[in-house]
C-alpha cells in the first residue's frame, strides 16, 4: 500500500514542477524586453557642448575672442562651449591643457580637448573622426578631420567624467 502512495505523491510533485516552471516561463514571455540604458550625465553634458561648437561653424576667427559677437579664437571657441554648460575652464589653450584628465588619441570622445602645436592650438573633438577649430586669422570656424591631426598630436584632455 505504501508503494502506490509514494509513486503518487512522486507523480503529483513531478507535475506541481512542470506547472510552476510553465507559469514562470508563461510571465518571461509577457515582460517587455528592457529598455535602452541611460545615457549618463557627462555625455549628456558632452552633446550640450558640442551642440554649441556646431552653432558657431562660420564665425570668423579673432584672436582673444569668446563669442559670436566678438569672433572666437581657438582656446576661446573651448571656454565659450563649456560656459554654455556652466562649466568655467582656463581661458588659454596652455592652461586648458592642464584640466581634466588626460586621454590618448585613440580614446578620443565627443567634448574632449585635443591639442597641436605644441599645446599652442585646441580643438574640440565633435565625433570619432571630425573635431572643430577656429583655426587662424582670416579663417572661420570650421570642422577638421581628426587622422591629419595625429602627427601634430600634443595631448588630450577629457573634462567630463
Amino acid at each position: 500500500m505504501r508503494r502506490p502512495l509514494l509513486r503518487l505523491l512522486l507523480a503529483f510533485v513531478t507535475l506541481a514542477a512542470i506547472c510552476a516552471a510553465a507559469v514562470t516561463s508563461a510571465f518571461a514571455w509577457v515582460s517587455p524586453p528592457p529598455g535602452p540604458k541611460p545615457i549618463p550625465r557627462s555625455r549628456k553634458l558632452a552633446r550640450e557642448v558640442v551642440a554649441f561648437a556646431r552653432r558657431q561653424i562660420g564665425v570668423f576667427y579673432s584672436y582673444g575672442g569668446t563669442s559670436r559677437a566678438t569672433g572666437f579664437d581657438c582656446s576661446g571657441l573651448v571656454y565659450a562651449a563649456y560656459m554654455s554648460i556652466g562649466r568655467k575652464i582656463p581661458r588659454s589653450s596652455w592652461d586648458q591643457r592642464r584640466v581634466g584628465m588626460s586621454v590618448g588619441f585613440g580614446r578620443l570622445l565627443p567634448g574632449d580637448l585635443l591639442f597641436t602645436e605644441g599645446g599652442g592650438h585646441v580643438v574640440l573633438v565633435v565625433s570619432r573622426t571630425r573635431a572643430i577649430s577656429a583655426p587662424q586669422s582670416g579663417e572661420r570656424v570650421k570642422y577638421v578631420p581628426l587622422a591629419p591631426l595625429r602627427p601634430e598630436f600634443a595631448g588630450a584632455r577629457r573634462l567630463l567624467k
